[in-house]
């Protein structure tokens, strides 16, 4: 596959102590970690709250999704580029303002505003400090003009403290299977209080159809026992349904790869402000 893990790993951690700054200074002290948070996923002890976890998501993304298009290491950006052209076909005018709920390093968040240049302010929140240093990292190496739309900054997806109704569109993107299904469903609720009335939400994530076929295979289905400590919490969740209980008109369905769909939906021009 080609994918060079320890070269990228190596400057990662040769860039370790600027991280270490940058994280601290993007830290809220009045931010409480929820306990869920603090769930070992992928395997990490201590999960989203460490390096290892922030240094290797891109590496783990290219991974896993590569073999979805013949290997090919931009296997997860053709992923999210579909998940895009769903998402902008059924989004009216152009968007101004997006906020992504849980960011992460950036990955889903940067891609933003190649499919919506319209966006002029584009947030990312996350409650891993040392995912959002990556993701900051990242933007010190784009270009001004682009960098100039981002802000990141520490805090809950649930809980975001963006300004009701002020959002065109809101993005969750490869959370939901990493969270107790209460959280995704408070995430939906979060998104249709800061999106204004005619405003999308777009979501990306493991197609659940597909992940329960997966699971019949007693050796896949004891990985992602050890990887994924909330896949059961996932496949109760029922995103079509729990959109339209949040309030929200569901305006797409679709695959972005073979294991991966898409939910955009519309907060209706008529919502109660």
């Amino acid at each position: 596959m080609g994918l060079a893990w320890t070269d990228f790993m190596n400057d990662m951690w040769s860039s370790v102590s600027d991280l270490n700054d940058i994280a601290a200074n993007v830290e809220d002290p009045t931010v409480t970690i929820p306990d869920y948070y603090y769930a070992p996923i992928h395997a990490y002890k201590d999960g989203n709250l460490c390096w290892e976890s922030a240094m290797e998501e891109d590496l783990w993304s290219k991974l896993m999704i590569a073999p979805l298009y013949d290997n090919a290491l931009d296997g997860d950006v053709q992923m999210r580029q579909m998940w895009l052209k769903i998402t902008g076909s059924v989004i009216e005018g152009e968007p101004k303002k997006a906020t992504d709920l849980g960011c992460g390093t950036g990955l889903s968040m940067y891609m933003l505003d190649s499919k919506f240049p319209s966006l002029e302010k584009i947030t990312g929140v996350d409650l891993s400090t040392y995912k959002l240093a990556v993701a900051i990292d990242k933007k010190n190496m784009m270009s001004k003009k682009k960098a100039a739309k981002y802000d990141v900054y520490h805090g809950c997806a649930e809980d975001s403290k963006v300004e009701s109704e002020s959002q065109d569109l809101a993005s969750l993107c490869l959370v939901a299977h990493e969270s107790p299904r209460w959280v995704t469903k408070s995430i939906f609720n979060e998104a249709y209080r800061i999106l204004k009335p005619g405003g999308s939400f777009t979501m990306l994530d493991l197609d659940k159809e597909n992940l329960e076929n997966l699971l019949e295979n007693p050796f896949v289905a004891a990985i992602y026992k050890q990887t994924e400590p909330y896949m059961e919490e996932f496949l109760a969740l029922e995103p079509e349904t729990d959109l339209k209980a949040a309030g929200f008109e569901v305006t797409a369905i679709g695959q972005a790869s073979r294991s991966h769909r898409v939910y955009v939906a519309k907060k209706p021009l008529n919502a109660d402000a």
